[in-house]
């Protein structure tokens, strides 16, 4: 995990002090935490440390810094594991396996799985072409590819991190480093398919964002929700603002105008500007909320626009 820590430490803003650095890697569940995370290019560092960071963490190696997509470490990995799982299964039905035992069980990506499978159960020979179309992408983005290893058969027997550790000839840190980036560019490529799209998993949202959002159905203003919730306004922005960086969909023109979007686009692209306070005093807008909205569309407009590089 060395190099991940150094790649991470690449990121950091030089005006965020070490303790907030730490709550990111370390998973701190709060709103602000997000959106420094966003901010740095963190997301997918985010919680990957969930135990601390210890001092033999700490390393002096030289690697190239790398742009990733924003998508949170844990969504990654449960997405990765729902990719896993309904290779496993297919290939079960396919040599008509009575029974297995899957790779993972977690309930979650079980059910999430559960629909792709329905999608793919008649036609195993098209998951099999859109398996080997996504690996052939993955490889082209980043040069190597390690973790079609991990993909079990249909009884679950898959190489071992160990495995591909002897079988490639590489070291742990670089075999962590190189799946962090693999599940990350993965992750993105399942959300825009038009069939696998459904192993996405986004990263829960708080129990009372999870309110909110049922609230915005309703197309109430953000001073109504609060009332209606009996807290501040800026509770209610706070749960836009995670909402946005969790990926759960919105409609956020009814908060924030496209030129007003367009403004901050500009001054990000020219300045990329480490704190909130210049964008203010270099726009129109008048609202923080409003500031931290736009740079939450930039930001991830500007990712799927570059996408992942090596």
């Amino acid at each position: 995990m060395n190099s991940i820590l150094t790649l991470a430490k690449m990121k950091k803003f030089q005006s965020k002090t070490d303790k907030s650095f730490t709550n990111i890697l370390t998973g701190y569940k709060s709103h602000q935490t997000y959106f420094d995370a966003l901010m740095q290019g963190l997301l997918p560092f985010y919680n990957c440390f969930p135990h601390g960071l210890k001092s033999d963490d700490e390393s002096h190696i030289v690697i190239r810094d790398h742009q990733f997509y924003p998508y949170f470490y844990d969504s990654s990995q449960l997405t990765f594991q729902s990719l896993r799982l309904l290779t496993q299964s297919l290939s079960a039905k396919t040599l008509q396996l009575p029974s297995f035992y899957p790779v993972t069980n977690h309930l979650f990506v079980q059910q999430q799985v559960r629909q792709c499978f329905i999608l793919y159960k008649d036609n195993p020979e098209i998951f099999r072409n859109d398996l080997v179309n996504l690996y052939q992408s993955v490889e082209k983005c980043l040069g190597t590819c390690y973790s079609y290893l991990l993909l079990p058969d249909g009884s679950g027997q898959h190489f071992s991190k160990s495995d591909i550790l002897i079988e490639c000839g590489i070291t742990e840190d670089e075999i962590d480093l190189a799946l962090l980036k693999e599940y990350n560019v993965i992750t993105a490529m399942i959300r825009q398919h038009p069939k696998l799209s459904g192993l996405y998993i986004r990263i829960p949202l708080h129990s009372a964002s999870e309110k909110t959002s049922t609230l915005l159905e309703q197309r109430y203003t953000v001073e109504r929700m609060a009332a209606i919730r009996h807290v501040k306004q800026h509770t209610i922005e706070d749960h836009l603002i995670e909402m946005m960086i969790k990926d759960y969909a919105f409609d956020w023109k009814q908060f924030i105008s496209e030129s007003e979007v367009v403004e901050i686009r500009q001054l990000y692209r020219l300045h990329k500007f480490e704190k909130l306070k210049p964008y203010y005093e270099n726009s129109s807008i008048d609202s923080y909320f409003k500031i931290k909205l736009a740079l939450c569309l930039v930001i991830k407009e500007a990712y799927d626009e570059a996408g992942a590089n090596t």
